[in-house]
């Protein structure tokens, strides 16, 4: 692989990873309604996930994922309804009283990036396009672009639950914050929504 090539690959990384997507605004609303402690846990169990999509991408799946059919009706389903779930967990993190609500765990996260529409189009386009027709193995690529999104995962979605957490200390656990946190949750929705349409 050439240097412009990498280079072209890690900055698709950088921006797909750190735009809006059900990922970055999932953190923003945790640590806006819980705080970073809790965001962190759930940030790793999301790239231990990103890494187990990004595997199998690049061991055959994408091109099952690419060709339609029963299989993405079938995720597509799944991932509505997942990210339904997360939206009512974050909502109830949020209007419900401090210790009332559960917090999001490590196995809540695990699920997020392997039913995310949007991460397995980035994960597709980034084999396809920056991976697929080089000299190296599949082995070779797969580390690559696992290693590229697990980095901008870990990364971008710190920062998007820091910024959550700054919202709260700006303007406090008042209605305001709740009414923000609900909205992240229902642009998480649509952002979901939106990914699965296209």
């Amino acid at each position: 692989m050439d240097l412009a090539t990498l280079l072209a690959f890690a900055v698709f990384v950088i921006v797909m990873t750190g735009t809006p997507g059900p990922g970055n605004l999932t953190f923003l609303a945790i640590g806006a309604s819980a705080g970073y402690r809790t965001a962190f846990p759930v940030i790793v169990a999301s790239q231990v996930g990103s890494f187990a999509l990004n595997v199998s991408v690049a061991f055959g799946l994408g091109h099952v994922m690419a060709g339609g059919g029963p299989v993405v009706t079938v995720f597509k389903v799944l991932s509505m309804a997942y990210m339904t779930y997360l939206a009512w967990r974050i909502i109830s993190l949020s209007v419900k009283p401090k210790g009332d609500a559960a917090l999001p765990s490590f196995w809540e996260g695990l699920l997020i990036h392997p039913l995310s529409p949007k991460t397995w189009a980035m994960s597709l386009v980034a084999f396809s396009t920056f991976l697929a027709g080089n000299t190296l193995s599949v082995p070779e690529n797969a580390i690559i672009l696992v290693t590229g999104f697990m980095l901008g995962g870990l990364v971008f979605h710190s920062l998007w639950a820091l910024v959550g957490v700054s919202i709260l200390a700006l303007i406090g656990d008042g209605p305001l914050m709740r009414a923000i946190t609900v909205s992240m949750a229902l642009a998480m929705l649509a952002a979901t929504l939106w990914a699965l349409v296209l």
